[in-house]
């Protein structure tokens, strides 16, 4: 299930987070892992995340390789080195959807971008021989998987910056 997709404007969005290049099947192990990481991290440094944590894709090559980052919002810029970095979400336009299920991802997400192409709108991205690399493409948590540890039950958001 996914909502209907929209456009809308997106305010810059400070955020730490830790990065890897991994291939999708390698998600259900490393994914956690990233989130252990920034959690430590956030603990370490007393940052309280200011939103629902989230994974940002930079290159997509599916589905061999995605360079991924594991990330959290806060409410500003933090001084970050090693494993975890700081960095921001930038502002613009973004073709935003919903949908259930981690399962759901790639079909939601295909549809997805479907619906981008036939509104006539186009990612802010290019190719290259890593994969597609986006300038901003990521999937926000809506659902706390502290509370609901059903993954088919997990509320996803898809946001990809679009050209204005």
């Amino acid at each position: 299930m996914s909502t209907q997709p929209r456009i809308e404007i997106r305010l810059e969005q400070p955020y730490v987070g830790t990065r890897t290049v991994i291939a999708m099947r390698e998600f259900d192990r490393e994914i956690p892992a990233m989130a252990q990481t920034l959690s430590r991290w956030l603990d370490e440094h007393n940052v309280l995340a200011s939103g629902q944590p989230f994974l940002r894709y930079y290159v997509i090559d599916m589905p061999e390789r995605m360079d991924v980052e594991f990330g959290m919002p806060t409410d500003r810029a933090h001084a970050a080195t090693g494993a975890v970095a700081s960095h921001r979400l930038p502002a613009g336009r973004y073709a935003v959807t919903v949908y259930t299920g981690v399962e759901n991802g790639v079909s939601a997400t295909r549809q997805f971008l479907d619906w981008i192409a036939a509104q006539g709108e186009q990612p802010v991205a290019h190719a290259s021989e890593q994969g597609e690399v986006f300038q901003s493409r990521y999937e926000t948590f809506l659902t706390d998987d502290r509370t609901e540890p059903d993954r088919h039950r997990w509320v996803i958001e898809v946001a990809i910056q679009v050209h204005n």
